[in-house]
């Protein structure tokens, strides 16, 4: 079982289940069908959990995990991205150009008071 599936092309693989599922049709009544249907889904579905909980173990003992709620991955601190952090990490948090995060908001609230004001009166 080393190498199964086969180093089929993807295409080439999934024409392959479409011709077998086509071939089952005609054999088997509608109840038929979807008890072998579901069957199969069983079975994939049996090899996918497989599989997930294999790559969680592995992904837990290379260390690459990617909580992607974490307040780190929020700020930045996904091995994928090299920009700077969106949000800052430590108790700085809300501190604005200003030094104040409430007062920014409060002006750019008012900013937008007053724009809507304009296009009121126009």
């Amino acid at each position: 079982m080393n190498r199964f599936p086969p180093s089929y092309d993807p295409k080439l693989y999934t024409i392959s289940a479409v011709i077998i599922g086509l071939a089952l049709i005609d054999n088997f009544t509608a109840n038929e069908q979807n008890a072998i249907g579901n069957w199969f889904m069983t079975i994939g579905q049996t090899l996918e959990n497989s599989a997930t909980w294999q790559q969680v173990i592995e992904e837990r003992i290379i260390g690459n995990t990617i909580n992607i709620n974490s307040k780190e991955a929020k700020c930045g601190g996904s091995p994928y991205m090299n920009n700077k952090p969106l949000y800052p990490k430590n108790e700085q948090a809300y501190k604005g150009e200003n030094g104040d995060f409430f007062m920014d908001l409060e002006k750019t609230i008012n900013i937008m008071k007053e724009e809507i004001s304009n296009l009121k009166s126009k």
